[in-house]
């Protein structure tokens, strides 16, 4: 009988879908009761090829849709999420690794404990050091704007400076968060029988954001579990089209911001100055990237 259903959006993202296969493979989780659900969006690389070779070598099954366009991520979740049959669905980057009994710690606290929505391991980059996405706070004008002129890092043990990526609270100890990173997101299936799929409106980022409000919405906890572990080399997708990335990155702020405006009066006119904000945050990545393409052609 199926526990866990696993979903994997991917897009040109090589050999690294098929070494975050083989991770959940040898997780120490029983294969029967994982489904491994990939929704490929049109990639131009050799990732499927790979991935379908690691699942034949295990003798694994697995669920392949091959969408004719890049549909983007939120509508990919959602046709995996139709598939799913699991008590937990996760929803999984390709370019992530999965430590060793991850799946079994954060569903056995899952189990143990009352009203978690939704759970996600310690995050880490490749040099180990921890991928501050991975436990957030919800945006909100000042703590974005903290973040946009880096003072939460120059603060980072101030928990009013700091708390858009809750830098001030201990990385090796549970706690309740508002955000998780949709890297990983482990979420029971009947909080997304409430909750909803995920909002398509969102082409790629921000999502993660968008459903974790919902989620608190309905009263459901996130948790942070540093007990369990998983590596992300990120951005592998977006690393082929860096400039939409910024686009899609910044368009998806505005859209969240527009979405929740309406929930408190105050924000009339930080809406708008947020807006702002994250234009010219927008304008100066693309830059940057302009800065970095120059360097590299010389």
């Amino acid at each position: 009988m199926v526990e866990l259903s696993i979903i994997i959006v991917n897009y040109n993202t090589g050999e690294y879908l098929s070494r975050c296969i083989k991770s959940i493979i040898e997780n120490g989780y029983s294969l029967d009761k994982i489904q491994i659900i990939i929704i490929d969006n049109n990639s131009k690389d050799n990732s499927i090829k790979l991935a379908k070779q690691i699942f034949k070598k295990y003798n694994a099954k697995f669920k392949l849709i091959e969408n004719s366009s890049n549909i983007g991520f939120s509508k990919a979740v959602n046709i995996g999420i139709d598939l799913s049959i699991g008590k937990y669905i996760c929803i999984l980057n390709p370019d992530t690794y999965i430590e060793k009994k991850c799946y079994s710690s954060l569903i056995d606290y899952m189990t143990l404990n009352e009203n978690i929505g939704c759970i996600t391991p310690k995050i880490v980059n490749s040099n180990g050091q921890l991928q501050i996405s991975c436990k957030r706070s919800l945006p909100t004008i000042k703590n974005s704007f903290c973040k946009f002129t880096k003072l939460d890092k120059i603060f980072s043990n101030n928990e009013i400076i700091s708390d858009y990526n809750l830098l001030y609270l201990d990385e090796d100890k549970i706690a309740q968060v508002d955000v998780i990173s949709g890297a990983f997101m482990l979420i029971k299936s009947d909080v997304i029988n409430k909750v909803g799929k995920f909002d398509e409106d969102f082409y790629l980022y921000g999502e993660d954001i968008d459903y974790c409000k919902r989620m608190k919405l309905h009263n459901f906890k996130i948790i942070y579990f540093p007990l369990a572990k998983a590596i992300h080399y990120k951005g592998k997708s977006a690393e082929s089209h860096p400039f939409a990335a910024v686009y899609h990155f910044h368009s998806s702020m505005i859209k969240y911001f527009k979405k929740y405006r309406n929930e408190n009066n105050s924000w009339k006119f930080s809406f708008y100055l947020i807006i702002v904000f994250i234009t010219i945050k927008k304008y100066l990545s693309y830059l940057n990237l302009v800065y970095k393409n120059s360097f590299k052609l010389k």
